[in-house]
């Protein structure tokens, strides 16, 4: 039974619009004659073709557009690179010593980690960050001493007594927390 059969035998009707393919072959041809509208399927034999064909449809008419540069605009900005490329960096800041060195004092240059703990100390964590911490201090106390720069020494005594006993390293490791 043929798809038309079954239609008129339940009643719909099957009054043709001559605008629209009804049938496979039909709307095959419709989509094959309306694909140049459109970017070309993958996976057809020639993709190819119709990729070229689809830029050359894109391409149409390229020859004729003006370039929209601002050529003043450009010249300046090039000149402007040019300018501070020729200017030496200023990367050393002026330093002012603070009074004490001026007294008489030794000049005292704080060392990597005094200034690692003072930038640590300016930003204050956040609660959640705390609350993992002391989460970690429990699960895996050597860990959450080392990722708060308990150092080497520190690492290895939580260590120690963890493998001492469990309780011994969380104790330690929440102790580490609290004074850091």
């Amino acid at each position: 039974m043929d798809a038309r059969e079954y239609l008129n035998r339940k009643g719909v009707g099957n009054d043709r619009d001559p605008d629209r393919p009804n049938t496979l072959e039909e709307k095959a041809w419709e989509r094959a004659r309306g694909s140049g509208h459109q970017r070309p399927k993958s996976g057809t034999p020639h993709d190819w073709e119709d990729w070229e064909r689809h830029h050359d449809d894109l391409a149409e008419g390229a020859e004729t557009l003006e370039q929209k540069i601002d050529k003043e605009a450009h010249r300046l900005a090039q000149e402007r690179a040019a300018k501070t490329a020729k200017e030496p960096a200023s990367d050393v800041e002026h330093f002012t010593p603070s009074p004490k060195a001026e007294q008489g004092a030794p000049p005292t240059v704080p060392s990597e980690t005094a200034l690692a703990g003072q930038e640590e100390q300016a930003v204050p964590e956040p609660a959640a960050l705390k609350l993992a911490y002391y989460a970690l201090a429990v699960f895996l106390p050597p860990l959450s001493v080392g990722l708060t720069q308990g150092g080497s020494k520190r690492v290895g005594i939580a260590v120690l007594l963890m493998l001492a006993g469990w309780l011994p390293g969380i104790v330690y490791a929440i102790w580490w927390l609290q004074q850091r």
